[in-house]
C-alpha cells in the first residue's frame, strides 16, 4: 500500500460513508477522511488499519483518525474505529472503492487488433498492445500497455493484464532428427483464462501443444513469471516473481508458489501446498503440503480444519 500513502479519496469521504461501504458499524467520531496512510505515517483525518491493539502512543501522534482494527483500544480520543475481523482486507476494499480512479473502456494508440478477435465494449486496452486472432476479451477486463496477446486466447471477465506480457505464443519444444539437429514441435492449442485473473508485468505464458494451457479464475500471477506450455493452474492459486512452471504441470487450487521456484515438468502440485522461495520441485507435491529446499522436500503439512 506503500503507493497510496498520502492519497485523497476521489470524492468527499467520511467514517460512515466507510462502515457504510464495509456494512459495520463505526465507534467514535465521523468526520471528513482526506488521506489513506499508514501506522508509521499517520496523518490527522487519515485511514489506516491495524491487525494489532492500538496503544496509546500510536493514538497520540495524530487527532482524528479513522482506524479499521479488530477490537476497540482503550483509549479512545478523537478518533474513530471500524471493527472488522480481518482489516488489512476491509483496508485493501475500501481502497479500491474510493481512493482508486475507474478507468472508462478505450482502446490505447497503436494498438492492433486482429478483426477476429472478440472484444467486450466495457474493455480496456492500453497503448502497443497486438491483440491476435480469434482473441476472446470479457466484460471489464483491462489489458496494459505493450502487451501481446497471440492467438486462440480467451480471457474471462474483470481480469488485469499489466504491462509488456506475453499471452499464446509458442512454448519451447523440440525433438532431434537423424542428425541430431533439434526440430520445432508445433504448437497448437491456445490459452484459456479464467475470470478476476491478474497477471503481472513481463510475464509469459505459452499456448498449448494441442490443447489449451489453462489458467483458472481468481489466480494471481506476480512479475516476471514463466508458465509453459500445457499447465493448468487452479482456481485461487498465487505465484509470486520469478517462479518458473514447466510444461504439463497441473498446479491445484489455493496454492502459494515462493519468489524463485522453479519445477520440473509433468509434477503435480496438490491442492493448498505451499512451494518456498527458491524452491526445485522435482516430483509431486501431495495437498496440504510445504516443501522448500533444492531439491524441495517436505517440511511439514499444513492443518486442515475439518
Amino acid at each position: 500500500m506503500g503507493d497510496l500513502i498520502g492519497k485523497p479519496p476521489l470524492n468527499d469521504l467520511t467514517v460512515k460513508d466507510v462502515a457504510d461501504f464495509l456494512k459495520v458499524k463505526y465507534y467514535g467520531t465521523n468526520f471528513s477522511i482526506k488521506t489513506a496512510t499508514s501506522l508509521d505515517e499517520l496523518r490527522n483525518r487519515g485511514l489506516v488499519f491495524s491487525k494489532s491493539k492500538l496503544e496509546n502512543e500510536v493514538l497520540n501522534r495524530a487527532r482524528q483518525v479513522c482506524f479499521i482494527v479488530r477490537e476497540l483500544p482503550d483509549y479512545k480520543g478523537e478518533h474513530a474505529f471500524i471493527i472488522v475481523d480481518n482489516p488489512r482486507l476491509a483496508f485493501a476494499k475500501v481502497l479500491m472503492e474510493f481512493f482508486l480512479e475507474k478507468k472508462e473502456p478505450s482502446i490505447g494508440v497503436n494498438t492492433v487488433i486482429h478483426p477476429t478477435a472478440e472484444i467486450s465494449p466495457t474493455v480496456t486496452i492500453g497503448n502497443n498492445c497486438t491483440i491476435g486472432r480469434d482473441v476472446e476479451i470479457g466484460d471489464y477486463t483491462e489489458i496494459r500497455n505493450n502487451a501481446t496477446i497471440a492467438e486462440n486466447v480467451k480471457i474471462g471477465k474483470h481480469c488485469l493484464i499489466r504491462s509488456n506480457c506475453v499471452i499464446g505464443e509458442e512454448g519451447f519444444g523440440f525433438e532431434y532428427d537423424m542428425d541430431e539437429k533439434p526440430i520445432r514441435i508445433p504448437h497448437l492449442g491456445g490459452v484459456k483464462i479464467g475470470d478476476c485473473v491478474e497477471i503481472g508485468n513481463f510475464v509469459s505464458i505459452a499456448r498449448g501443444t494441442l490443447k489449451d494451457t489453462i489458467i483458472s479464475s481468481y489466480v494471481k500471477i506476480d512479475n516476471l513469471v514463466h508458465i509453459a506450455h500445457n499447465c493448468i493452474i487452479g482456481e485461487n492459486t498465487l505465484i509470486i516473481a520469478c517462479a518458473e512452471v514447466s510444461g504439463s504441470c497441473i498446479v491445484g487450487r489455493n496454492c502459494w508458489l515462493g519468489v524463485g521456484c522453479t519445477t520440473m515438468q509433468k509434477i503435480r502440485i496438490g491442492d493448498n501446498s505451499v512451494i518456498g522461495i527458491g524452491a526445485v520441485v522435482i516430483k509431486d507435491v501431495p495437498p496440504n503440503a510445504i516443501v522448500a529446499g533444492n531439491p524441495a522436500k517436505i517440511i511439514r503439512y499444513k492443518e486442515v480444519l475439518e
